[in-house]
């Protein structure tokens, strides 16, 4: 539309509610056009723990120490615990075999870093002739094993039959389990 009539001039003017229309639409077109929303991201999925048999539930693959009811260090991923009983002057190794190879093991020798130490069948522990196929392990709790555990970063435990071999072992241990379930036991057990 033409307004006024100055020579020279022309003013050209839109009617309000047109106006507010053309910007409306003018507006709706510029949101179309921006960049969509960036999508949730979810995070991964957390990793699932290896298990040492087919019927063990996950768990975590690091030496865990746990002070009750008796001072254990165990490394889930293999099944391999060690327990140090106060005023015992024992420590008790317990491992999942492979659920492929069966006991008895006969023979088992723990390496602790560059030490070994052979260990015995916990005769007191076979309750059962199952009990056969997974033994309990003594080891002296004594300044000479107690300081091979304080210094070493993982255990390895290798059993043997008329079968074969097995051998359990965790990963290194970095947080300093080791240091501690052996000063705890030599301090239980009045090495110190």
């Amino acid at each position: 539309m033409l307004y006024g009539s100055q020579p020279g001039r022309c003013t050209y003017r839109v009617d309000p509610m047109k106006r507010n229309l053309m910007l409306l639409v003018a507006l709706a077109g510029f949101s179309a056009c921006q960049p969509a929303a960036a999508p949730a991201v979810e995070a991964p999925p957390a990793p699932v723990a290896e298990a040492a048999g087919p019927d063990d539930g996950a768990q975590a693959l690091v030496w865990a120490l746990s002070p009750s009811p008796v001072l254990t260090l165990a490394f889930g991923g293999d099944g391999l615990s060690i327990a140090c009983e106060e005023a015992k002057g024992v420590m008790r190794i317990f491992f999942a075999p492979a659920w492929e190879k069966e006991g008895p093991f006969d023979k088992a020798v723990v390496h602790f870093g560059d030490k070994s130490f052979p260990v015995t069948i916990d005769a007191a522990a076979m309750k059962d002739d199952n009990d056969k196929y997974s033994p309990v392990y003594l080891l002296p709790a004594d300044a000479d094993t107690v300081t091979a555990v304080m210094l070493a970063n993982n255990a390895r435990l290798v059993v043997t039959n008329e079968d074969g071999e097995q051998e359990r072992s965790g990963t290194l241990d970095e947080a300093g389990a080791f240091d501690m379930f052996a000063t705890t036991c030599a301090q239980i057990n009045g090495l110190r």
